[in-house]
Parts: C-alpha cells; sequence; structure tokens
C-alpha cells in the first residue's frame, strides 16, 4: 500500500499497490487541473469515478499519485520539463486508482498562464486512447523504464503545439 498526504485536509489518503487487473479507458475526457506544484486543485466527475477515490480525497492530492509507478521517471521528468518551458506535452499514460487497477489513457498536459504570461499551474486531459499500439506502448516503457534515463524521450511522448496562449486564465 501506498500512502500520500491531501494537502488540503491534511489527511492521509492510501493507494492499494498495483494489482494484475488493467483496462484501457474508454468514455468520456476526464480533466484535472493542479496548482504550479502539480496539486490538484479541480477534478471532474469522471476522473473523481475513475480513480475510485471521493472529490474530498482527490482535491488537494499530488497528481503523481494517479500514476501507475510502472510509468518510466523520464516520461514524466520530459512532461514536466516542457510544461515548464510553457510548452504543451502529449503522451500515452498508465494510471492507477485506489484499488490498484490500472488503465491507459492518452493524456495532455498544458500549463496555465494568468495574464502575467506566469505559469500557474496545470491542465490534464485524459481521454480514450486507440490501443491499437498497446503492446508496443508497453515494451518501450519498460525499456525506458530499465535504462532508468531521465533523458530518454519516447516516439510515444512529446511536446504539442497547440496555439498561442491555448490555456491562458
Amino acid at each position: 500500500m501506498s500512502t500520500y498526504v491531501n494537502s488540503k485536509t491534511g489527511e492521509p489518503l492510501e493507494r492499494q499497490e498495483p494489482r494484475n487487473e488493467e483496462y484501457t479507458y474508454t468514455g468520456k475526457p476526464m480533466i484535472v487541473e493542479t496548482d504550479a506544484q502539480r496539486i490538484i486543485t479541480y477534478a471532474n466527475r469522471r476522473f473523481v469515478e475513475t480513480s475510485a477515490y471521493s472529490k474530498e480525497d482527490v482535491i488537494g492530492s499530488p497528481h503523481c499519485m494517479h500514476i501507475h509507478p510502472d510509468m518510466p521517471a523520464a516520461i514524466f521528468e520530459d512532461a514536466c520539463t516542457m510544461n515548464d518551458e510553457g510548452k504543451t506535452w502529449h503522451g500515452f499514460i498508465q494510471n492507477i486508482n485506489k484499488d490498484g487497477i490500472s488503465y491507459w489513457t492518452e493524456m495532455i498536459i498544458q500549463p496555465k498562464v494568468n495574464e502575467m504570461g506566469k505559469i500557474i499551474g496545470y491542465m490534464a486531459t485524459r481521454r480514450e486512447m486507440d490501443g491499437s499500439k498497446l503492446d508496443e506502448i508497453k515494451a518501450e516503457y519498460a525499456a525506458l523504464k530499465a535504462e532508468g534515463s531521465s533523458t530518454v524521450r519516447s516516439q510515444f511522448c512529446g511536446e504539442v503545439y497547440m496555439g498561442e496562449s491555448a490555456c491562458a486564465f
């Protein structure tokens, strides 16, 4: 079991260890917004339901607790670096819910900026993915994780241009 702390309530949040159960997410997009420290400030109903936590637990939780531990660190270091540079990141992610069940999504993370151009948070949109390349994605991610490098980029992840001020708030 993994334990995280909800920064809003101070309460511990427990997540079961990964089970040998996974699926490719289908349904309407899941939206999560975080502050600049990547603590969740908003989550839509779809995300809350899929996470198996209550809305009170999700708001204030660290965004990283919803990412499966088998995901290579390089993927998130790449995403964080791009987002911190004001770029939008796109990739395929293995998530994990409270009960240890994993699910795959296509995810776009973009910085939210204020009127001064300062990054004030991030918005992540998870949506259905085309599962036809899932075996190839899993194999590449396993190789990236085994390599342990934080500078390796996946062919399945990277920058995407969303247009000027795509997520200005």
